[in-house]
């Protein structure tokens, strides 16, 4: 009964301001320009915030940030491989190779791995959320760019190098730690003086203020871009992009992790959980349309992803909690 409750309260209120966002737009009380400023909002300004505020706050490096930064990447280009595989071997329609390769390995990192860490531990202990969004959110704009075009047949995309690079860091999540890593790099020749307890507080203040609301506007958002439309014929794929993405990819991630890193303690889990067990990325359906893919697969995998990984989030934060780790 505690690891039920544990567990319901730790998935509940996600799914409530989710479900919040898609019956305000039902109502038409949220309309498409509202969520179209809003997702900018807390896209550029938002998760800027977050990132620096949580990685500004890291006192010491620990040896455990290395850890799981290389765990990550190593992983993630794993499971990256198991999507090539699979759609080089049984995807016919080039359209939906690369849109099957990113459901095995792109996670709705940024929206859902921030709020699942801050509901387990809150917003002063993300420094390993943050390492890991530092790896793997270049991983994922840089490889999706590249199975978006390379399966294409018909010469209209190019993979271009320099705009892969300038994606990166333009990337607010980036940009929020390659600013906090400076600021840390820097403050042990300040002799003590921080941001946050300078004349200037006032500029930490408000991003501060700023990270505050980024899991309830992200969270509210997402649940308004909800639209159910599937259709028969994508059935098959619609299944397999499930359960690789909610299936798969944390039964192969955390099983990993549990046994290479038995040094990895919570604050660690509460980064890799979403990262290998949360629905596939808003902006993976979103590329998919821009460059000529199969958008329609995209955005029900989409959805479909969203709606199940409440189920299959709140069974692995039971287990984890079972076995101590929470």
């Amino acid at each position: 009964m505690d690891t039920f409750v544990f567990s319901c309260n730790f998935i509940l209120p996600i799914i409530c301001l989710v479900f919040l966002g898609y019956k305000l737009r039902q109502r038409n009380f949220l309309t498409d320009e509202f969520i179209k400023v809003g997702n900018k909002f807390a896209f550029r300004f938002c998760f800027f915030s977050t990132m620096f505020v949580n990685l500004y706050n890291v006192q010491t490096f620990d040896k455990k940030y290395i850890d799981i930064a290389f765990f990550a990447f190593i992983s993630i280009a794993f499971l990256m491989f198991i999507g090539i595989l699979y759609a080089v071997l049984f995807v016919k329609d080039p359209k939906k190779k690369g849109v099957m390769v990113q459901a095995f390995y792109r996670s709705n990192y940024a929206i859902i791995g921030i709020p699942l860490a801050t509901l387990l531990f809150g917003n002063g202990n993300l420094a390993a959320t943050a390492i890991v969004l530092a790896v793997t959110i270049p991983m994922y704009n840089a490889s999706s760019v590249v199975f978006l075009t390379i399966f294409l047949k018909d010469g209209k995309n190019k993979i271009s190098i320099k705009s892969i690079i300038y994606k990166i860091f333009t990337n607010p999540l980036i940009d929020g730690i390659i600013a906090a890593g400076i600021c840390l790099l820097v403050r042990p020749y300040l002799g003590g003086w921080t941001l946050k307890t300078s004349s200037f507080r006032f500029i930490y203040v408000t991003i501060e203020n700023l990270s505050k609301i980024t899991t309830p506007l992200s969270l509210i958002i997402l649940g308004a871009q909800f639209k159910f439309s599937a259709t028969k014929k994508l059935l098959p794929y619609i299944t397999v992009g499930v359960l690789a993405r909610l299936i798969f990819a944390p039964l192969i991630g955390l099983s990993a992790a549990l046994h290479f890193y038995p040094h990895f303690e919570g604050p660690e889990y509460a980064a890799l959980i979403p990262l290998f067990g949360s629905p596939i990325a808003i902006a993976s359906a979103i590329m998919a349309e821009q460059m000529n893919n199969d958008g329609e697969l995209a955005r029900q995998i989409l959805v479909w992803t969203t709606l199940f990984s409440a189920i299959t989030l709140f069974i692995i934060v039971a287990i984890f909690r079972q076995i101590g780790i929470f």
